[in-house]
């Protein structure tokens, strides 16, 4: 007898996103996880978003949508939480991509820990992607499982909001996402927020393949660097009373969080905040904290300037198509796959070589 899988919801917040949203649900919709739910939350959409929602409906038996007055991501993401069944929630953001195994590996990744309530979420890889789909970079290649409340204090593990798959009775439990941040004009770390709450109590896996393909655009909610670096510090600051965070660890936490805002808020225009950032780093860790900031803004400018000459060189012109995020092999770096032969030959002219003179 087959066994019986877990019914995974899908909960994707949509707002404004009538150029992503219908990419976004196929690629749920065409998960190899049978067990599949996709609940949209549309969040008082005020472009054609519902309508794509509605229309795909018709076609997509699993697929249902509710509408709400604006409230912000993290309520949206909150009520389809409540509004789902019992078993495992997904988030996917109405403008990310899934690479159509990612629900079926994290179910397996998890399914390894049956018998112990103590494992109640997975989380997996992303590469950030263009508009059209195309990669822009990897994350950092998820390796780290189990109680990691500390290291995620220091470095966000997850990354991103479309990777999480949690227990629906966990993330209920812990109380969801905090819509506060929003309020306060420092969202886009909700996230971050709910998935240390998560960490306190529980035990989290982690499949090692870049599953989620995360979108950088201008309208998306990453591109409010100030927001972001200031949610970073209220999430971090927020955690630094839990009995297992020490001098040392809060020291440390501090310091990675400011070293990180430093770089964002330098960008948003905020100088004084950046500087500020900076110098409390310095403060810190004052061995390494300034060569660590000037190191992450010559990694950005080294790796805008790597991304350019990979554009202007043509290499996404002739068979760019198989370089789109989802026929990328995921459990392959971008380097590894950039020089494959199959890519090599889509660049070669085709036809026999000319005759020599």
């Amino acid at each position: 007898m087959q066994p019986i899988l877990p019914k995974v919801t899908v909960v994707i917040p949509l707002y404004n996103a009538e150029d992503y949203i219908e990419r976004t649900i196929l690629s749920a919709a065409n998960q190899t996880y049978a067990n599949l739910q996709i609940l949209v939350i549309n969040d008082g959409s005020t472009d054609r978003s519902r309508e794509i929602v509605e229309a795909l409906c018709q076609e997509i038996p699993n697929l249902t949508i509710r509408s709400v007055a604006n409230g912000g991501v993290a309520r949206a993401r909150n009520l389809g939480t409540e509004l789902a069944d019992d078993g495992y929630v997904a988030y996917l953001d109405a403008d990310d991509l899934w690479h159509p195994t990612k629900i079926e590996r994290q179910v397996a990744a998890l399914s390894r820990h049956d018998g112990d309530p103590s494992w109640v979420a997975c989380y997996a890889g992303f590469r950030k992607i263009w508009i059209d789909d195309t990669p822009i970079k990897d994350g950092i290649m998820p390796g780290t499982s189990g109680d990691f409340f500390a290291e995620h204090l220091l470095v966000n593990h997850v990354g991103n909001g479309s990777s999480l798959m949690v227990r629906r009775s966990v993330a209920l439990e812990v109380g969801g996402f905090d819509p506060t941040f929003a309020e306060r004009r420092i969202g886009g770390c909700e996230d971050r927020d709910m998935q240390l709450k998560i960490l306190q109590k529980y035990k989290v896996e982690c499949v090692p393949e870049y599953l989620v393909g995360y979108r950088i655009h201008r309208q998306g909610m990453s591109s409010n660097t100030a927001a972001m670096a200031l949610g970073q510090i209220a999430v971090i600051e927020s955690f630094l009373s839990d009995p297992r965070v020490d001098r040392s660890l809060r020291r440390e936490a501090l310091s990675a969080v400011h070293r990180s805002a430093f770089l964002k808020l330098w960008l948003a225009g905020e100088r004084g905040r950046a500087v500020y950032s900076f110098l409390l780093n310095v403060r810190l860790d004052p061995f390494k904290g300034a060569l660590r900031g000037m190191r992450r803004v010559s990694w950005l400018a080294l790796g805008r300037m790597v991304y350019a000459l990979w554009r202007v060189s043509g290499l996404l012109g002739a068979g760019a198509e198989k370089r789109k995020f989802m026929n990328l092999d995921p459990s392959r770096s971008l380097a590894m796959q950039a020089f494959r032969p199959d890519w090599v030959n889509d660049l070669a002219p085709s036809g026999p070589p000319a005759a020599m003179p």
